[in-house]
């Protein structure tokens, strides 16, 4: 097939270039050449912003096209103004939804009321995208693919979530946990979220689709990562909270309140894995990590508590035994 993918040299699109390649799919990109310009030398480029260029593309008609980095409607105008494909794949997220206090959501659950804008916050971002889905189903009714992936990890990953626990659990020590052993957790590897993207632009699949992995507990996931010489230290929320951390500055926390019972954002892949897609196992996503941070050049956590909070932490915890 003759792919365009806007985007494509950063984190998830890398992966979904690196996987189309396999599949011995015709790529072509279209980003501004400023993220790892050098990724993929082999793949013919159109080098363009695409609110400024997009009327390069017209000239082309393609098979299919992966959106990866529209943000905004403004993102999306002007390629939708001039974009020919037989198929139209955006890259969403879980986010849209704006209620996570029923349990999992799933692609039917109530969404934000989308906005226009051009500021992408915690609070706009949500509302955004669903701007941004709207604009491709009008645009394309019948052969469009929505994807709302949860927490994105796996090698490349700029934001380190999921890489904390990888590496944090792999070490010798306490190790603190936030919340309780029960409270349930959530992502998708890049790579299945690649592989599930490539196999239904194939398919020509039209629909939105959740797409995480299965939940498992933090009890779960600390048996499944941690090195015989970790020490698992258990936090409650209230001592977290009142040493000032805020949601999801401890990697993969939430406070449990009304809106947020289970101590995290789920969504349900039910409707994923009907489409014979199987998400692979956290073991194998955090060695991926582990092999991948070997070879960065920074050791570096972009997301992790400090070194005061953490010892903050540390009297609080003991002061409640």
């Amino acid at each position: 097939m003759k792919i365009l993918v806007i985007g494509g040299t950063s984190f998830v699109g890398r992966h979904i270039v690196e996987e189309a390649l396999k599949k011995e799919h015709a790529v072509t990109l279209f980003n501004r050449g400023k993220s790892n310009p050098n990724l993929f030398s082999e793949v013919p480029r159109i080098t363009g912003d695409r609110r400024k260029d997009a009327d390069k593309l017209e000239k082309e008609k393609w098979d299919a096209v992966i959106d990866i980095s529209a943000y905004t409607p403004s993102d999306l105008l002007s390629v939708l103004r001039y974009i020919s494909a037989d198929h139209y794949t955006f890259i969403s997220t879980i986010s849209v939804y704006d209620d996570f206090s029923k349990g999992p959501v799933k692609e039917n659950s109530s969404i934000h009321m989308g906005i226009e804008g051009e500021e992408v916050t915690g609070g706009t971002y949500g509302p955004l995208k669903v701007t941004c889905e709207r604009l491709v189903e009008d645009r394309f009714p019948d052969n469009s693919l929505i994807i709302r992936p949860g927490i994105v990890a796996g090698p490349h990953d700029p934001t380190d979530r999921f890489t904390y626990w990888a590496l944090k659990l792999n070490e010798e020590g306490e190790v603190l946990i936030p919340g309780s052993r029960s409270r349930k957790v959530q992502w998708i590897d890049a790579r299945d979220l690649a592989e599930f993207t490539i196999s239904n632009i194939e398919n020509r699949t039209n629909g939105t689709f959740n797409l995480a992995a299965n939940p498992v507990t933090m009890e779960e996931l600390v048996k499944n990562l941690a090195s015989p010489d970790s020490v698992p230290v258990w936090v409650n929320d209230q001592i977290l909270l009142d040493a000032g951390i805020k949601p999801f500055r401890f990697p993969l926390w939430i406070p449990v309140t009304e809106d947020y019972p289970e101590g995290f954002i789920l969504a349900d892949n039910t409707k994923a894995k009907e489409m014979s897609w199987k998400p692979r196992g956290l073991a194998e996503t955090a060695e991926a990590v582990r092999e991948w941070k070997k070879g960065s050049s920074s050791s570096d956590l972009t997301t992790a508590i400090d070194a005061e909070q953490e010892s903050k932490i540390r009297v609080a915890v003991e002061n409640d035994r």
